[in-house]
């Protein structure tokens, strides 16, 4: 998802090798391999503060204190092919089994996979191989779920969603937000921005506070840094908004209405589960929406006119129940 992070050089990648596994614990013998747990490490762009990496932190350690998996964590990754190449192949070179690339690194983790047979990956993007599994990420479904509240809490009639990139992910959960909207606000105005940064909290401020001034009253993000800087602004404006992959409603409880939540455990269980039995298929996409526990709509009980949105919120959760049961699907709008 997150391909467009702060690029850093390779002497950063070189740097960051000795200290692959300073979060986590655990060797690369095959003492863990023996004791039955499967030897994974979790590559991530970023630091648990931020919504996207805070997610797979948790999900990998949930895995962990349930000894099922040896734990390596390297935090803030080298965004540059060969940097990020470095890195997964160190950990392929020291016998891992699992190696999770939680980026969209597709092309480097496809190249590494293909001189480390033997390892197992797991990215983000559209291409898989023989030994590299895709994680799916069906956030759209829950967004459509906000957007039908955020269409009974706007008093002007406008909404506004900040990304940091117009890639899939993020325009398919703008577009359900907006569509959940005009489900009941009919001509409710979307304002959408792509800040170009996955990372400027500064510029996902500017960017809501522009959406503000141009008459949005309820706001939502994508990208840890767009959710920031949301955040930030809704409070400074005295507005509504949604969070973004993990529950932000103690960041500014008084202005969540709720947040989209990206659930990882799911997708890490049955990936492990996988490896481990030696049942992986090749470029297989683990995909957990609504109806499988991977994402869902977490509401902040905290919210003060949560007592004014009882009916909406009882027809949100027909809605969320008519998703669940496969009745009815949340258009997967990606461009456009």
């Amino acid at each position: 998802m997150l391909d467009k992070f702060r690029t850093r050089t390779v002497a950063a990648a070189a740097a960051l090798l000795p200290a692959l596994g300073a979060v986590g614990c655990g060797d690369s013998s095959g003492d863990a391999a023996a004791d039955g747990k499967l030897q994974t490490a979790l590559v991530m762009p970023c630091t648990a503060s931020d919504p996207w990496c805070g997610q797979a932190l948790s999900a990998a350690k949930r895995l962990e204190s349930e000894g099922k998996i040896e734990l390596k964590v390297t935090t803030n990754a080298p965004q540059d092919t060969a940097g990020i190449s470095r890195v997964l192949a160190q950990y392929a070179q020291s016998g891992t089994d699992l190696v999770i690339a939680h980026s969209t690194w597709g092309d480097a983790v496809l190249e590494v996979a293909k001189k480390f047979g033997d390892t197992h990956f797991a990215t983000y993007g559209s291409t898989g191989a023989d030994n590299v599994a895709l994680l799916e990420e069906p956030l759209y479904e829950a967004s459509y779920l906000a957007g039908m509240l955020a269409g009974d809490i706007t008093r002007s009639g406008v909404i506004g969603g900040t990304a940091g990139q117009d890639i899939a992910l993020c325009h398919a959960l703008l577009k359900a937000f907006e569509l959940g909207a005009q489900r009941v606000r009919k001509g409710t105005k979307m304002i959408a921005t792509y800040i170009g940064d996955w990372n400027d909290a500064a510029k996902g401020r500017q960017a809501t506070m522009s959406q503000h001034q141009q008459g949005s009253d309820v706001a939502i993000a994508c990208g840890g840094g767009p959710a920031n800087g949301m955040v930030q602004a809704i409070k400074a404006t005295n507005t509504g908004g949604f969070g973004y992959m993990g529950d932000m409603r103690s960041l500014a409880p008084k202005n969540l209405v709720g947040s989209v939540t990206y659930n990882l455990v799911p997708y890490y269980t049955a990936l492990v589960n996988d490896v481990s039995k030696g049942s992986t298929q090749p470029g297989k996409k683990y995909h957990f929406g609504l109806a499988q526990g991977g994402v869902d709509l977490t509401l902040n009980p905290g919210y003060p006119a949560t007592g004014k949105l009882t009916s909406a919120i009882k027809e949100m959760e027909k809605v969320k129940k008519q998703i669940v049961d496969g009745t009815f699907k949340v258009p997967y709008v990606t461009e456009g």
